[in-house]
């Protein structure tokens, strides 16, 4: 396995050799040019002035800029100010000298930017001059390296099979072909060096030597170690580590292939080298001197894919070093934490990045922030090393953090870092091994995560938390004037850790317990973020979208939320998160941070989560009186807070961040007013009983309700949320009352009873009171709505309409149990005849009067109904003179009904447009156009 470890270990040498090509041809192309503006300098006459502008020019191209003319010192100055500190250091590298010198300034950020711009016509253009510089001088260079090294492994071959060596003499020829092809490859580098000749990046003779002779020293080393147990485990480790260090140095005169070998060697040594007894120590000290070279070469080269290696060099092998088995793991842990951090601290910071006095705002070192973010996320795996001291680690690497955001205003957001270190050290210290987990029932985990000493735990969370906040406040205090994003980055890492802090402290000691200590804990560290937040409004009195105030003012109202949570009960902790949601909309009204918008929603989402797990209410912890209980404030209050923070945002142009807010504000709503009308109707117990037709028709009402109030504040307020949430309201009120009423809860399908008392019983809400608001909200939806939704709710009107008619008259004939089991007499039967044909004349009436098509046409239908109802069923058993009289009348009615039909019509004047046309519907049809088109 460890040979196929190293095999692999060489194949992405060659990997990440091939990768650093372009970079070498890059340099290649720009010292080129620099020969050739040197060129054109000679011939200049030799004026002071001058040359030192030209020596200028110069300098600015070998940095790998278009060095145009400055305009003046004050746009360098905001250009340098605008730079990250690695590209400005890049920028300011000397540009003559040897050729060493000259490397050093050429710097990653250059080789990005001579990347990325256009390349000229003639460097675009492919000539035979330049196959041949190819083929001659690159490809040969690289085919022979290959032989070489085919042919040393042919050669090695032979004499193994020939047994012309044995192992100690392959080791030590292996060893002396190695120094010598190092040796060769130096010679030749110095020689070329004495005699000006240029180095071809990409094929460079010296550096191919040189990567074979350190191939050849690692390969000799291990072999020795693996195949015959020459060397020991620890001489193997410090070999190896030697060597891929000794490539590293050597990168800084043969360029980045050196670099990338000795970090890929240097970095898989432990994988190679195995032990019956690993260090954890030698594991970290060994991690941190190869990440300390790494950042020590990327950084005179400035090379920006070393540094992000020896990051993710860095960052792995702490994560990986976390399981270890070993009390001395626990140091070994916090040696490779720190370390790092110290590490990352001089690479990208010291003497580097800029400390300006009076303090100023400068560009974030995406780098540098980078480098921080994965330090904390290694130490976040490394918490669960069970032998780490968590909080003296924490502590030290919180503070660490929160130095170097508070030092440099490039690494500004490093201090969100810092206070995501606090955060997860107060959630681990003093919690149990991980496997204690898999033991303990679901019930004893609040038990479990409870610290055993919660004074000592309490004490640690000062510990651990206090010098980060110390050095924060400093730091944001001097910046608070003059650096506004500087002190605003510290001041949202103090907020989120303080708030954090309380929090989970909290929910480590008493988790959704109801304790008021913990509120006035809060409510003292939310007065403590009131004076800072008016302390640094007066530090920028005129700026309204300075961040720092504005993330005190949004700690402290969480804070407020928060104490009001867990002094009272869990169930207020929804209007805890909305009424946070609507403190920060307030804030945001007041200072336009960006960030603020993205706040309001996540605390609106959290209230809403809280909410849904929060329902059903027990009925002792709301009342018994209907309406006037504590659901108004369990859940209205927060519904009324997310709608308030909605508008807010809504009349501060946030429109996006405004719908969200919304829309969880409606949703609470909605569930407010079925809470309540669940209480009202089941007598206080909200998830008792039986959900029967009182229920459904009660919520059918709401829903509908609350639609046809959606609408109206739609068109009033002209707010795209509330129209489309009335659009979204609106179907799933058709779709529930149609499949409730009509289907599940029909009383003609469950039996059940619906009150003995005549029109005055459980039908007139259920059917007719529905029927009525469907119609309504058909009605409004005709201009505005598409004609499939109006089209919906008026067949639910109908539908309804006509359930309520049918069941009223099999009210009349067997009481408050309608079942469809129960026999039907004649007399009833015939009854629902007539009343059919009363109910399609009103319906008819009503649509000659809104001059609805669609209306007349559902008449139409229902009479047709009956007509056929009443040939086919009714005078079926019918004989004499009942027969007569029922085709009389039947006849007689149906004559009223046309010449009904027709006076209304001529009331409307359209009787002599249909004579003229020949069809009556045609002039109606296009007076009705506008309204119709509308709709649909």
């Amino acid at each position: 396995m460890s040979v196929l470890l190293f095999f692999l270990a060489l194949a992405l040498a060659v990997v990440a050799v091939s990768k650093a090509n372009k970079l070498e041809n890059q340099m290649f192309q720009m010292q080129q040019q620099l020969e050739k503006l040197r060129a054109r300098l000679e011939g200049l006459p030799a004026d002071p002035q001058a040359g030192e502008a030209a020596a200028g020019k110069a300098d600015g191209e070998a940095d790998g800029e278009d060095a145009p003319a400055e305009p003046d010192a004050a746009s360098g100055a905001a250009e340098d100010r605008a730079a990250a500190p690695w590209q400005r250091a890049a920028r300011e590298a000397p540009g003559d000298g040897d050729a060493p010198l000259q490397e050093a300034a050429a710097s990653f950020d250059g080789a990005a930017i001579s990347q990325s711009a256009p390349a000229s016509p003639a460097a675009r253009r492919r000539s035979w001059k330049d196959f041949e510089r190819r083929v001659g001088a690159h490809w040969s260079v690289i085919l022979g390296g290959i032989a070489v090294a085919l042919g040393t492994i042919f050669l090695v071959k032979y004499s193994i099979e020939a047994g012309l060596l044995g192992p100690a003499q392959r080791i030590t020829a292996g060893f002396v072909v190695s120094l010598g092809l190092l040796g060769l490859g130096e010679w030749l580098r110095r020689r070329d060096r004495q005699f000006d000749i240029p180095a071809v990046p990409s094929a460079d003779v010296p550096g191919v030597l040189t990567a074979a002779g350190i191939i050849g020293a690692f390969a000799s080393l291990y072999a020795g170690h693996a195949l015959y147990g020459f060397f020991g485990p620890a001489l193997t480790f410090v070999g190896l580590t030697l060597i891929g260090l000794a490539s590293l140095a050597l990168s800084a005169v043969h360029g980045p292939k050196l670099a990338a070998l000795g970090v890929i060697g240097a970095y898989l040594v432990p994988l190679l080298v195995t032990s019956d007894a690993p260090s954890p120590m030698a594991l970290a000290g060994h991690v941190v001197v190869v990440t300390a070279s790494v950042l020590a070469v990327a950084r005179i080269r400035r090379w920006l894919w070393l540094a992000l290696c020896g990051v993710a060099g860095a960052t792995v092998w702490t994560c990986l070093a976390a399981p270890i088995a070993a009390p001395i793991n626990g140091v070994a842990g916090a040696v490779l934490v720190l370390g790092s951090a110290l590490l990352y601290a001089a690479a990208f910071g010291w003497q580097l990045a800029e400390r300006p006095e009076p303090p100023e705002d400068r560009a974030i070192d995406r780098v540098g922030l980078i480098a921080f973010s994965a330090l904390a996320f290694a130490f976040i795996i490394q918490l669960s090393n069970p032998h780490l001291p968590e909080a003296a680690t924490g502590a030290a690497l919180a503070f660490a953090m929160m130095a170097v955001a508070g030092l440099w205003p490039a690494f500004a957001p490093v201090a969100l870092c810092a206070a995501v270190v606090v955060l997860f050290t107060a959630a681990a210290t003093g919690l149990p091994p991980l496997d204690t987990f898999a033991r303990v029932r679901v019930d004893d985990i609040a038990g479990a995560v409870r610290p055993p000493d919660i004074h000592f735990y309490l004490l640690s969370l000062g510990g651990i938390a206090l010098p980060m906040l110390a050095a924060g406040l400093y730091a944001a205090n001097r910046a608070a004037g003059p650096a506004p994003r500087w002190a605003g980055w510290l001041a949202s890492a103090i907020g989120m850790a303080v708030f954090g802090t309380v929090v989970i402290s909290y929910l480590r000691i008493a988790p959704f317990e109801t304790r008021p200590l913990f509120g006035g804990i809060a409510l003292a560290a939310a007065f403590g973020f009131g004076w800072l937040t008016e302390r640094f409004t007066r530090a920028r009195p005129d700026d309204r979208a300075a961040p720092a105030p504005a993330a005190f003012a949004v700690a402290a109202i969480a804070l407020v939320a928060f104490a009001i949570g867990v002094s009272l009960s869990k169930a207020w902790m929804p209007f805890g998160f909305a009424l946070t949601s609507a403190g920060i909309a307030w804030i945001f009204a007041r200072r336009p941070v960006a960030v603020l918008p993205w706040l309001v929603v996540a605390s609106a989402a959290l209230g809403g989560l809280a909410l849904w797990f929060s329902v059903p209410f027990p009925a002792a912890a709301i009342g018994a009186t209907p309406f006037l209980n504590l659901l108004i404030v369990l859940v209205g209050l927060p519904a009324a807070a997310l709608l308030a923070a909605g508008e807010i945002l809504r009349r501060q142009a946030s429109e996006p961040f405004a719908a969200i807010a919304t829309s969880i504000g409606l949703a609470a709503l909605a569930l407010f007013i079925a809470l309540e009308l669940r209480h009202w109707i089941n007598d206080g117990e909200i998830a008792g009983g039986i959900f029967d037709l009182a229920d459904m028709a009660v919520q059918s009402i709401a829903a509908l309700g609350f639609a046809i109030g959606l609408q109206i504040v739609a068109q009033r307020s002209g707010a795209r949320v509330f129209d489309m949430a009335s659009l979204v309201v609106g179907i799933v009120s058709v779709i529930v009352s149609a499949i409730g009423l009509l289907f599940v809860f029909h009383p003609f399908i469950t039996g059940d009873d619906v009150g003995e008392r005549t029109l005055i019983n459980l039908l007139l809400p259920a059917y007719l009171v529905t029927a009525l608001l469907a119609g309504i909200v058909a009605h409004m939806a005709r201009p505005i709505r598409p004609r499939v939704y109006t089209l919906g709710y008026a067949l639910l009107s109908g539908l309804l309409l006509f359930t309520f008619v049918t069941t009223t008259t099999r009210h009349a004939f067997h009481g408050g149990n309608l079942a469809i089991w129960r026999s039907t007499g004649d007399l009833e039967f015939w009854s629902y005849s007539a009343v059919w044909l009363v109910l399609g004349a009103a319906v008819l009436a009503l649509g000659l009067w809104l001059r609805s098509t669609p209306v007349r046409i559902a008449a139409a239908a229902l009479i047709a109904l009956t007509i056929v109802k009443v040939f086919l069923l009714d005078m079926a058993a019918l004989t004499g003179v009942l027969r007569a009289l029922s085709f009389l009348g039947l006849g007689a009615f149906l004559i009223l009904v046309g010449r009904y039909y027709q006076r209304i019509l001529r009331g409307f004047g359209e009787a002599e447009e249909a004579g003229e046309t020949g069809d009556g519907d045609a002039p109606e049809e296009a007076e009705e156009a506008p309204g119709d088109g509308a709709s649909q």
